[in-house]
């Protein structure tokens, strides 16, 4: 497949769609999931496609997995189902940042009937994250630390106390395996990897830590080994 070169404040990224092309994309998928004969605005979604593809030239250097990156530049193809579904979540943020909320939700919305992917325009997002085939995972309001991986069916979300929600907060350095969630009033360290099927509800776990299940231990050579998989440059 071919790749294209696109010029970002950020840097360049290689893409297999040109930025205008991204955006006449998403629009057709938009209108094709939402026949509510309701306007799309194509400059609306080139100016925050060019947002989101900078984003991806800041952060997508830092990804060690292969398909991420070329000669030391940022790669996107819109046929690999995990970096679209990225890079949707960042068009939905760029575009609720611009105040553009209806097109924000109708992005959001594409993103979750695409891949099972449930992540709302108005969370933050973190600079450098990778998202692995992430179908049935939920991210609500919490705050999300630098350096995020994240698998499928996993969930970060809130607690309900005293009529509002307590949600997490999440260091630098977090690994989430498939089906572990991290709930409530939660404070996660930096360089921390939940296994397969771990949960934390409104617990604490300090830096260079394995959480198990919801045993919590000291593991900061097999953390590093794990992260090193995925990221390159993680701060230690």
């Amino acid at each position: 497949m071919e790749y294209f070169p696109i010029n970002t404040p950020s840097g360049r990224v290689w893409s297999t769609l040109k930025l205008a092309d991204f955006a006449l994309y998403v629009e057709r998928q938009v209108k094709a999931f939402f026949p509510d004969q309701r306007p799309v605005s194509l400059s609306d979604l080139e100016a925050a496609s060019d947002r989101a593809l900078a984003a991806i030239a800041r952060g997508w250097t830092y990804i060690a997995l292969p398909g991420y990156s070329r000669d030391g530049e940022s790669s996107l193809s819109h046929l690999h189902s995990d970096q679209y579904a990225a890079f949707l979540a960042l068009l939905a943020r760029e575009l609720s940042l611009a105040q553009s909320s209806e097109l924000a939700t109708r992005v959001y919305l594409l993103n979750k009937a695409l891949h099972g992917f449930d992540l709302f325009h108005e969370v933050a997002l973190p600079e450098v994250f990778v998202f692995v085939h992430p179908v049935g995972t939920v991210i609500g309001r919490a705050k999300l630390g630098n350096f995020l991986c994240i698998y499928q069916n996993c969930s970060i979300g809130g607690n309900p106390r005293e009529g509002k929600l307590d949600y997490p907060t999440l260091g630098d350095g977090v690994l989430m395996y498939a089906k572990s969630s991290i709930i409530g009033n939660s404070k996660i360290g930096s360089r921390v990897v939940l296994g397969a099927g771990s949960a934390v509800i409104n617990g604490d776990v300090p830096d260079d830590s394995l959480v198990a299940g919801t045993a919590i231990k000291p593991a900061k050579k097999s953390v590093a080994t794990f992260l090193s998989r995925i990221f390159r440059g993680l701060p230690q």
